[in-house]
C-alpha cells in the first residue's frame, strides 16, 4: 500500500460533469489499493461534502480556501494578456495553495503525488515523492479548436493568444513529472511528440455500469439526446452546430423530430434556440431519464480532446451513438458495428435517419456499445489498472533512484 497525495483543482461532489466524474471515480479506485489525501480548493462547506462522501476510504481531506473576490474571471483573463503564462494557468496559481502544499509534503512522505491538470501540476513540490500528473485532455489543442470555431474576434484574439502560451506551458510541466496519466492512444501519441522522455500511461475514462444501466422504458419515438455541461465550450458549440446545420436536414425527412440538450448553463446563444422540438433543460439532477427516453445518444462534437464520458454512459445505458470522430475520439469504437461515425452535417443527419427507421441497427449498436463497456471502460476495470500502473511507476523510481545512488558512492 502507497501514500498517495491527490491534488485537485475542484471538489468533484456532485460528479455531475466530465472532469468531476473522473477525479470521482478515481479518488474511489486509487483509495481500494493505497492510502490516499486529498487536497483541493473550497471552504468548510466544500470540506464537509468532501468528507461525507470519502471520509471513510481516505487518509486525510484538506482545502485551501481562496477569497471570492480573488476568484473574477474577467479580470484574470485580462491580466493573463500582459503575463507570460496562460489563463488556465494563472487560474489555478495561488499562494495559499502553494504555502499549503509545502506545509503537508514537509510534514508527511507520501510515495506519489497526483495532479489532475497541469495548472495543479505547476506548483513546486520539495520533496523526492514521484509526480504525476492526469492529463484529462490536451489543453493547448481544447484552445486551438476554440480559436479555429470561433466567430467573435475577440474570443479568436484571445484564444489564439492562449493557445500559444498554453502550448509552452503545458510542455514545460509535462517535462518536469514522472509519469503522465492520458485517456487515450491518441493522446499519448501526442504527449509522445511533445514531451518524449516522460513515460506515459493510459488510464481511460470509464463509466459506473450499475448507476448508468439500461432501462426497460420505451423510447420516445424520434428522439434524440445531448448531454454535457453547456458552459464549456466545445459542448456548446456541439449544440448549436447541430441545431443549425444538422437539424434542419433531419426536419425535412422526420419533421416531428424532438431534441433533448441536458446540461448546466447553456449560453444564451444556445438558449434562444429553444422551441417545441428543441428541449433545452439547463441543470438537472439526473441526465439519466432523458438519456432512457431518447431513440438516439448523438455527439456531434467539433472540438476537444481527451475522451467523451458521455458516449461511454450512452453505452452503458444501451443507446445506439451517432457522433463525429473528434467526439468518439480516445474509445477502441469500431464504426458500424458500436457506434455510426459522421463528420460531415449532411452525412451526420443521414445517418440518424437511417438508425431511426432502421430498429435491428440500432439494437446492434446497443449491445455492441454495452458489450465494449463492460469489458473495458468499467471504472472498477480501470481501476485494477490503475494500481498497476502505481506500482509499475514506483517500482521503476525506486530502481532508477538505487542504480543512481549506486554510480555516485
Amino acid at each position: 500500500m502507497m501514500k498517495i497525495l491527490h491534488i485537485f483543482p475542484y471538489s468533484p461532489i456532485p460528479p455531475n460533469f466530465g472532469g468531476a466524474l473522473r477525479v470521482y471515480n478515481l479518488i474511489k479506485q486509487m483509495s481500494k489499493y493505497n492510502e490516499v489525501t486529498l487536497l483541493t480548493f473550497g471552504d468548510e462547506k466544500i470540506k464537509d461534502k468532501l468528507k461525507e462522501e470519502f471520509s471513510q476510504i481516505t487518509k486525510e481531506i484538506l482545502t485551501c480556501y481562496i477569497p471570492k473576490t480573488r476568484r473574477f474571471k474577467r479580470i484574470k483573463q485580462l491580466y493573463s494578456l500582459f503575463s507570460y503564462q496562460s489563463h488556465f494557468f494563472l487560474t489555478a496559481k495561488y499562494k495559499q495553495m502553494q504555502k499549503l502544499i509545502d506545509h503537508i509534503t514537509s510534514k508527511n512522505k507520501y510515495d506519489i503525488i497526483q495532479f489532475e491538470f497541469p495548472s495543479m501540476a505547476n506548483y513546486q513540490i520539495n520533496s523526492d515523492s514521484i509526480k504525476i500528473m492526469d492529463a484529462h485532455n490536451i489543453e493547448h489543442i481544447i484552445y486551438y479548436h476554440q480559436w479555429k470555431y470561433s466567430t467573435s474576434n475577440i474570443r479568436k484574439f484571445f484564444y489564439k493568444l492562449e493557445y500559444k502560451k498554453l502550448y509552452h506551458d503545458e510542455v514545460l510541466i509535462c517535462n518536469n513529472q514522472d509519469a503522465i496519466l492520458v485517456t487515450s492512444e491518441n493522446d499519448a501519441k501526442i504527449f509522445d511528440e511533445l514531451v518524449p522522455k516522460v513515460p506515459k500511461y493510459i488510464i481511460p475514462n470509464g463509466v459506473d455500469t450499475e448507476h448508468f444501466h439500461p432501462s426497460n422504458e420505451i423510447p420516445e419515438q424520434n428522439t434524440l439526446a445531448f448531454t454535457g455541461a453547456l458552459s464549456y465550450i466545445p459542448n456548446s458549440d456541439a449544440a448549436l452546430y447541430f441545431i443549425e446545420q444538422i437539424l434542419p436536414i433531419i426536419e425535412k425527412k422526420i419533421p416531428d423530430i424532438k431534441l433533448y440538450i441536458v446540461g448546466k448553463n447553456p449560453p444564451k446563444s444556445l438558449l434562444q434556440k429553444s422551441s417545441n422540438n428543441i428541449i433545452i433543460t439547463g441543470f438537472v439532477d439526473d441526465v439519466r431519464p432523458y438519456v432512457w427516453k431518447s431513440s438516439i445518444f448523438i455527439v456531434p462534437l467539433r472540438m476537444g480532446s481527451g475522451t467523451r464520458l458521455k458516449v461511454l454512459e450512452a453505452f452503458s445505458m444501451k443507446k445506439p451513438v451517432v457522433s463525429t470522430t473528434q467526439g468518439a475520439e480516445g474509445i477502441e469504437i469500431t464504426n458500424g458495428e458500436n457506434i455510426l461515425i459522421a463528420d460531415e452535417p449532411e452525412d451526420f443527419a443521414e445517418k440518424i435517419i437511417m438508425l431511426l427507421k432502421d430498429k435491428h441497427l440500432q439494437q446492434k449498436l446497443a449491445s455492441s456499445g454495452h458489450e465494449l463497456v463492460k469489458n473495458i471502460y468499467d471504472w472498477n476495470v480501470i481501476g485494477q489498472k490503475l494500481d498497476s500502473v502505481y506500482k509499475k511507476i514506483y517500482s521503476e523510481q525506486y530502481s532508477h533512484k538505487k542504480a543512481t545512488t549506486n554510480i555516485i558512492k
